[in-house]
């Protein structure tokens, strides 16, 4: 794709997140998506071809990416509390990039279920990330026995939990910087044998 073509997508795509964040997949139309990115209708239809496409792409394209995991990898130590640590910052880093798409996720759960099933495709991702690393450290004797991924879920769910929470009560409730870092060494206390 050449680079024009490239930047009208990308104007396309941040326009409909930003709409759809706000009004849900339905109520937002191609004109004023178009309007929004400063394109003509035309120009949406030739880039992406329906609505449905452009939601497809957004979320291909921004939720969960392979670098991720990577940096994952790369940045293991086999040292509980700052590894569940570091997984924790890039999930909600993460969250955190996608929060308009959560937000779509969330408001059109029951009227477009794949989209909620791709959003959990991407946690189903960390699960899995975190799985394997449980599985590894009880290897090593570092983790209590159990099935490793019942504790990654446990792990899992207070991350997702504690994003729900701060994307409901945004501007309601400050979060403590060491939040996480306090709660993850919880965690990483009960799981260590």
């Amino acid at each position: 794709m050449s680079s024009k073509k490239e930047d009208t997508a990308d104007k396309i795509l941040s326009a409909t997140v930003n709409l759809m964040a706000e009004k849900g997949y339905k109520a937002v139309t191609i004109k004023e998506i178009a309007a929004f990115a400063s394109v003509s209708e035309m120009t949406v239809f030739r880039t992406f071809g329906t609505k449905k496409a452009i939601l497809d792409t957004i979320i291909n394209r921004y939720l969960f990416s392979e670098p991720i995991e990577q940096k994952i990898q790369e940045n293991i130590t086999y040292e509980l509390e700052s590894d569940l640590l570091m997984i924790s910052k890039l999930y909600h880093d993460v969250l955190k990039k996608n929060k308009k798409i959560y937000l779509i996720s969330i408001m059109e759960r029951k009227t477009m279920p794949d989209i909620h099933l791709n959003v959990f495709k991407n946690a189903s991702k960390f699960l899995g990330i975190v799985t394997e690393y449980l599985r590894d450290m009880q290897q090593k004797g570092k983790v209590i026995s159990g099935n490793p991924e019942t504790l990654a879920l446990t792990i899992m769910r207070y991350n997702y939990g504690k994003f729900v929470a701060s994307v409901l009560l945004e501007g309601t409730v400050s979060e403590p910087e060491n939040e996480l870092k306090e709660a993850i060494s919880i965690i990483a206390k009960g799981l260590t044998t």
